[in-house]
């Protein structure tokens, strides 16, 4: 995932120019900095989330087919 998504699900934000505070989730419970505040994850619907993952992987695959012809 890019910084940008995993900002926008909130595992992820910006702490000063281009460093970034992953989620302590993702970080076994490290943070930069012991008054960071940390955001809520934004959960996505579990049938939204497989759709997406679906999408990716279709369109994964075409990108695939393409580059191989």
């Amino acid at each position: 995932m890019s910084p940008q998504q995993l900002r926008e699900t909130g595992l992820a934000w910006q702490i000063e120019g281009g460093r970034y505070q992953l989620h302590p989730l993702l970080t076994g419970g490290a943070v930069a900095s012991p008054a960071t505040a940390v955001p809520e994850i934004k959960a996505v619907e579990p049938a939204a989330f497989t759709k997406q993952r679906r999408e990716r992987y279709t369109a994964h695959r075409g990108r695939s087919a393409v580059a191989l012809a």
